[in-house]
C-alpha cells in the first residue's frame, strides 16, 4: 500500500521532534526559608559545560522555574533576588529524556550579626591552617539555619601587611572565605617605575612594586569563550614555585564598552582548600562579609580593555569545577545590573607549565618577577635562575616580542642587582619552606 500525504507528514514531524524528546529539563520551586512561601520574581541562572552561554530565568507567582531543551550534562544554578541571601547549587545532572526538581529555600538578607557560637572543629588537611588566617565561626539565624561570620586570629591585627604576609596577600582557607573580589581598573604605571629603576642600574624598593601592575603591561590575548559582551578564560598549572599549589590566570576582556564591571571568583570548597590572590593588596580587604547594600569597587572596561589575575589554589580534591567566575556590569543606557557567570572546569588545569598557554605562561612569569622584586615568602623556592628559565620557556615567537624580551632583560638587571639577604634564612635553612604557612620573623 502506497503511503499516503498525512502518512509523511507524521514521519517529518517525528523527525523533527527527536530532538526535543531526547533533551532533559531542570524545575523547582523557590520558597522562603522562615515559612515556606513561593517567591515570585526569583532570577535563576543555569550554567554548565554543555551550555555556550548561562541561561537565566525568573520563578512564577507560585516560585516555580523551569529550563526546558537542555542538552545532557552536569549544571549548576544561582538564585538571586533583592533582600535574600544568594544560593547555588551545584553538580545538577540532567539526562536525555528526564526533568530533575531543585526545589530551595532562600534565606533573608541579614544586616546584623547575631551572638557567635563555639568555633567550628578543623578536619583533613585544615587541621595545619596558619596561625594567621581567619576563624570560621558558625551562628544561628532566626529561622535555624546556620550562617557564617568571621573574625581575626587572637593576637593578630584585623587588617594592616602583618596579616598580608610581608607586603603581599595571605592565603585564605575556604571555609573561612570563598570568595575572592578585585577591580578591572589596573594602573601599569608601577610597571613602567621598577623598569626605569632597574634601567639605571638601581634595585627598586619593594613599596613601589605592584604586581598586578606587572601581570597587566603585557597583552593578554584573543583567547577566551563568549559570555554576553565579554571573552572569558580561565587556566591553570602546577605553581614553579609553591608545591602543591596551582597558578591560575583568569583574564575578562570586553567584546565591546561596559559599565560599572564587578569581578568576583567563588571557589568550590570541595575542590579548593585554600587559594591566594597575587597582588591587589591595596584595594583587596580583609575576607570580611559585606552587609547587604555593600558595593564593590566597579569600573569600565572599553571595546578591547582586558584585566588579567593570578591565584594560587591548594586543591584537595577532584571535582568537575573548582569554581565559578562571575562578572556584573552596566551596559548602554540601562541601569539594570546584568550578569554573567562561568564555571571554572578542572580540565583547565593544565599538567604542567609547558602545556599552558603563552598567554598565560607570560602572565605568570611578570608575577613571579614582581613577587620575587617584593621578596614574597612564597617565591623562596623560586630563585632568579629558575625565573630565567622560566621566561626561556615562553618560546618563540613571543620570546622575541618587544615588550617581552625586554623582560627578559629585566630579570637579569635584578638578579644582578639583588644583594639583599634572605630574610628567611635563620629560621627556614637551606632553602626549606613550608609551602601552607609563613614564619614569624619576630620584632
Amino acid at each position: 500500500m502506497k503511503p499516503t500525504l498525512f502518512d509523511a507528514l507524521c514521519v517529518v514531524l517525528l523527525l523533527l521532534s527527536a530532538p526535543a524528546l531526547a533533551a532533559g529539563g531542570l524545575s523547582g520551586t523557590v520558597v522562603r526559608a522562615s515559612d515556606k512561601s513561593p517567591i515570585p520574581e526569583v532570577r535563576v541562572t543555569a550554567t554548565s559545560p554543555a551550555l555556550t552561554e548561562a541561561r537565566s530565568t525568573v520563578t512564577d507567582a507560585q516560585g516555580g522555574f523551569r529550563f526546558p531543551q537542555l542538552a545532557e550534562g552536569v549544571y549548576s544554578l544561582r538564585f538571586e533576588k533583592e533582600s535574600f541571601q544568594e544560593l547555588s547549587r551545584t553538580d545538577l545532572a540532567v539526562k536525555a529524556g528526564q526533568e530533575a526538581r531543585v526545589d530551595v529555600a532562600l534565606l533573608a538578607a541579614m544586616r546584623t550579626r547575631p551572638a557567635v557560637l563555639a568555633p567550628a572543629q578543623p578536619d583533613d588537611d585544615r587541621e595545619r591552617a596558619p596561625g594567621w588566617t581567619l576563624q570560621h565561626l558558625p551562628v544561628l539565624v532566626p529561622d535555624g539555619a546556620r550562617q557564617s561570620v568571621y573574625r581575626a586570629s587572637p593576637g593578630k591585627p584585623g587588617s594592616g601587611v602583618e596579616t598580608r604576609g610581608f607586603g603581599v596577600n595571605p592565603t585564605i582557607d575556604t571555609e573561612e572565605s570563598r570568595v575572592s573580589e578585585f577591580p578591572v581598573a589596573v594602573d601599569t604605571r608601577a610597571y613602567a617605575v621598577a623598569r626605569d629603576y632597574l634601567s639605571r642600574d638601581v634595585f627598586p624598593a619593594e613599596g613601589v612594586v605592584r604586581t598586578e601592575a606587572f601581570i597587566n603591561s603585557f597583552n593578554s590575548g584573543d583567547e577566551g569563550e563568549p559570555y554576553g559582551p565579554f571573552l572569558l578564560y580561565v587556566e591553570g598549572f602546577p605553581s614553579p614555585g609553591r608545591k602543591g599549589y596551582h597558578v591560575v590566570r583568569i583574564t575578562v576582556k570586553a567584546r565591546e564598552p561596559v559599565r560599572e564591571v564587578g569581578v568576583q571568583v567563588e571557589f568550590n570548597r570541595q575542590a579548593v582548600a585554600r587559594y591566594r590572590l597575587l597582588g591587589y593588596e591595596y584595594l583587596s580587604p580583609n575576607p570580611e562579609p559585606r552587609d547587604p547594600g555593600d558595593e564593590v569597587e566597579l569600573f569600565p572596561l572599553a571595546a578591547g580593555q582586558a584585566v588579567t589575575v593570578i591565584h594560587e589554589v591548594k586543591l584537595h580534591g577532584p571535582s568537575i569545577a573548582f569554581g565559578m567566575l562571575r562578572v556584573r556590569y552596566e551596559q548602554g543606557d540601562s541601569s539594570n545590573w546584568r550578569r554573567v557567570q562561568m564555571m571554572m572546569p578542572s580540565s583547565t588545569l593544565r599538567s604542567d607549565y609547558a602545556r599552558a598557554a603563552a598567554s598565560t605562561r607570560l602572565a605568570y612569569v611578570a608575577s613571579a618577577f614582581a613577587e620575587k622584586l617584593r621578596a614574597s615568602f612564597w617565591t623562596r623556592a623560586l630563585d632568579w635562575p629558575r625565573l630565567l628559565a622560566l621566561w626561556e620557556g615562553l618560546g618563540e615567537p613571543l620570546r622575541a616580542r618587544e615588550d617581552v624580551a625586554r623582560l627578559g632583560a629585566l630579570i637579569r638587571k635584578a638578579q644582578a642587582l639583588d644583594t639583599r639577604k634572605e630574610r628567611f634564612e635563620r629560621l627556614m635553612p637551606g632553602g626549606s619552606s613550608d609551602f601552607d604557612d609563613v614564619p614569624s620573623l619576630g620584632n
